[in-house]
């Protein structure tokens, strides 16, 4: 059944009361006051502020692509800030060293403020509100820390018991600088003779920039431009042009609608490398129970917002006045007057259209 009201079909749980941690726990209040505020520190946008000083530095060409392509830490935010599947313990191994080279912070520290947004989208506890800005959202947010008071709370005991996570945090500045800086230059050193390229590729180079900078359009770019197909109560929207930088993160709308499925984009054809990747993994035995929302729960969040599409256009077409507000007559009213009765409607054609084409005048049923 079709429903009447087009309140958003997409729920949302900003108005649902916060669950806050036992002050009495200590486990709890160390995990917030240590592990949630000093796992990445305060001024990392001085690396890309080096990237853009040594753009001529190193050229661009298949090797340095395929590290590039290497430093996005996609399929690590479906896996522990969503559970969107299930990795077996050498995926999840590889996701936690490599997903560090991207130097987006520990998975602790990443997935927390990804928690929140998700939680307090568009709110003054959401980490990178896009209310506050374009560039604030974009990297702002992470120049400009805001204290942990001003956030709400994640939940995050399934990370805190998880070994490989706490592995990674504990080492994560060595873990980084290996992957993200030593590696790359072993690697062109060796294989190709280029120890300088293989040194500013690692660290300096507009690609590892890059390699923050593009997931960081998803807070921009793609909560201000783009389409609402799913859902229009909140700001985030999908881009095209989002997805191909990101290699398929641009469909922001369907993520956060349903923020559990491990596709971006739901359609086949829709630029997605990770769903694709993740589709081999599972293929492979490295992943399983890889979470889809039901097809038609999907559809009911494109038909909803059709709708009110239809009725936002719908309100700009007059469509004359509404049959319960035309006045009412008897026949003995009726009687005498130079009126036309045409299917029940009365119209008085010589009063308001001497000389004048009255076909607009004719309502149409």
């Amino acid at each position: 059944m079709i429903p009447t009201v087009l309140s958003n079909y997409i729920p949302t749980i900003n108005g649902v009361k916060e669950w806050m941690p036992n002050g009495d726990d200590p486990f709890l209040s160390e995990v917030i006051d240590e592990k949630q505020s000093k796992a990445v520190p305060k001024r990392w946008h001085w690396p890309f502020a080096i990237g853009i000083m040594t753009a001529e530095a190193v050229a661009i060409c298949a090797r340095n692509t395929a590290w590039f392509m290497i430093l996005y830490g996609i399929l690590s935010g479906l896996l522990w800030a969503h559970r969107a599947y299930k990795a077996s313990y050498p995926l999840e191994l590889f996701l936690a060293v490599f997903g560090a080279s991207s130097i987006q912070g520990s998975i602790i520290w990443w997935v927390q403020n990804h928690r929140l947004h998700h939680r307090y989208t568009d709110t003054e506890r959401d980490p990178y509100n896009i209310k506050r800005g374009f560039w604030y959202a974009h990297h702002g947010w992470i120049i400009f820390r805001r204290k942990e008071s001003e956030l709400g709370y994640a939940e995050m005991s399934d990370l805190y018991a998880n070994k490989i996570v706490n592995w990674q945090y504990n080492y994560y500045f060595y873990i980084c600088g290996m992957t993200s800086l030593v590696l790359p230059t072993c690697i062109c050193g060796y294989f190709f003779n280029d120890w300088v390229g293989g040194f500013l590729l690692g660290r300096l180079s507009p690609a590892s920039s890059a390699s923050s900078r593009s997931p960081s359009a998803v807070n921009s770019v793609a909560h201000t431009f783009g389409t609402q197909p799913y859902s229009d109560e909140q700001t985030p929207r999908d881009n095209f042009l989002t997805g191909i930088i990101t290699l398929g993160e641009g469909y922001h709308n369907f993520h956060h609608a349903f923020p559990n499925d491990y596709r971006n984009g739901v359609r086949w054809y829709d630029v997605d490398l990770t769903k694709w990747i993740l589709w081999v993994c599972e293929q492979l035995g490295l992943a399983k129970d890889l979470k889809r929302f039901p097809r038609n729960e999907i559809m009911k969040g494109r038909a909803t917002m059709k709708l009110k599409n239809a009725e936002k256009f719908a309100k700009k077409i007059d469509y004359g006045k509404p049959i319960d507000e035309l006045p009412m007559f008897t026949e003995s009213e009726f009687r005498g007057k130079r009126w036309i009765v045409i299917e029940g409607f009365i119209y008085n054609l010589i009063k308001s259209g001497i000389g004048k084409d009255m076909t607009h005048g004719i309502q149409r049923r």
